[in-house]
Formats: C-alpha cells, sequence, structure tokens
C-alpha cells in the first residue's frame, strides 16, 4: 500500500498492525508477548509476508505474479543501496533493516520461495519455516538459540490451510524467549483434533504456550 509522505513511522507501524491482526491473527496473538521492539519488528516481518501471501489470492496468470514478485524483488534490492520506494511495508522494512533486526538477503529469500510456490501452485513450498525462523531470530540472543524443528511451521500452516496430516509432531518446549514468534505453534494439536476453534480457545491455547513453552 502506497504510503503517504507525511505519515510518521508510529502511523505507519500501526497500521501495519491493525492489518497483522485482521490478516493473520494467530502470529499476530502470539507478537503481543514480545517486547515492544521486538513486537514491532514481527508485525513488519508478518505485514511484508502478507504482501507476498496474498499474490496468491490476487493475481491469476503466473507472469502478473511474476511481476508483483519482482517488485519486492527490486523494492529490496533498492533498501540495500539506500534507496526507498513509498510504500508502507517497505518503509517500515527500511527502519528494521537500518536497526539489523531484519536482513534484505534472507528477505530476498523469502520472495523467491514464494515465486517459486506460486509457479508450481504448491503451497506447501511456501516459506513457513523460514518465516518462524526468522521471527525466533528477532526475539532471540542468538541464531543457536533461535534453532528449532522447522517442520512444526509446515504443519502447523498446513492444518491452518484445512489440510489432513497424519499426526502433529510432538509438543516441544521452547525458551521463553522465543514463545512471542512461537506460541500459535501450539494451536496445530487443537486443529488436529477439532478442526477450526474459537477465538477464546485460540486466545487461551497461545496464552499456555506463552507460560509453559509448550509448542
Amino acid at each position: 500500500m502506497t504510503s503517504p509522505a507525511s505519515d510518521s513511522l508510529s502511523d505507519i507501524w500501526d497500521r501495519l498492525d491493525s492489518r497483522v491482526k485482521r490478516v493473520d491473527e494467530e502470529r499476530w496473538l502470539s507478537s503481543r508477548y514480545a517486547p515492544a521492539s521486538e513486537r514491532r519488528s514481527l508485525v513488519v516481518l508478518y505485514a511484508f509476508y502478507y504482501e507476498l501471501a496474498r499474490v496468491r489470492v490476487s493475481v491469476t496468470d503466473p507472469v502478473m505474479g511474476q511481476i508483483r514478485f519482482q517488485w519486492w524483488r527490486d523494492a529490496l534490492t533498492e533498501l540495500a543501496e539506500g534507496q526507498q520506494r513509498q510504500h508502507d511495508v517497505v518503509t517500515a522494512l527500511a527502519a528494521e533493516i537500518d536497526a539489523e533486526r531484519l536482513s534484505t538477503v534472507r528477505l530476498q529469500s523469502i520472495v523467491s520461495q514464494f515465486e517459486a510456490a506460486f509457479i508450481a501452485s504448491d503451497r506447501a513450498q511456501e516459506p513457513e519455516g523460514e518465516l518462524a525462523l526468522l521471527a525466533a531470530e528477532i526475539c532471540s540472543a542468538s541464531k543457536t538459540e533461535a534453532a528449532f524443528d522447522q517442520r512444526i511451521a509446515a504443519q502447523w500452516a498446513s492444518l491452518r490451510r484445512g489440510e489432513e496430516i497424519a499426526e502433529p509432531i510432538p509438543r516441544v518446549r521452547v525458551a521463553s524467549r522465543l514463545r512471542p514468534a512461537l506460541a500459535h505453534f501450539r494451536l496445530r494439536h487443537l486443529w488436529k483434533r477439532r478442526g477450526k476453534i474459537g477465538r477464546m480457545q485460540t486466545r487461551l491455547s497461545i496464552l499456555m504456550a506463552v507460560l509453559t513453552g509448550g509448542i
């Protein structure tokens, strides 16, 4: 979305926060338990992910989809060169990249993986694991601490799409710092047993993951 030049970074973040709450509530709920600076970084990352995810539903022509992905690839290249397009997510990404909380190289990888999934018409190829790892790294003290079984993210995404899986990967316990990035993955156990659940159950499941670390 084009961002008016007069918008402050705070205005942009508030808008992105509302957007992520609307389109990606489970991840948004988990992010509420992060310290303020990390919470903003998570929301910006999820807003970027949403921009890529919605290419699939906004275009059907493969060429037009590739043009959309190339736009984001070019925008990230320009950010690395100190240039910035007028788009609210790009503006927010610029601040995160300047603060070294996100890197253009890792974000470019997400674009490429999304494009490959789009071309193959295979949502299982979407970079859910990479997204979760980036989110965990935002909240962690080191990449070693952020490491976790990325199959959990893919499994969560499959269940969220209403797909069948055999059995959930057994619940694992993650460090307290990582929980705002990963707590929503606990929902996969409820989704497997009951299908989609109500808002109160969703919130309670995420809260339990934050309190216990079990995802």
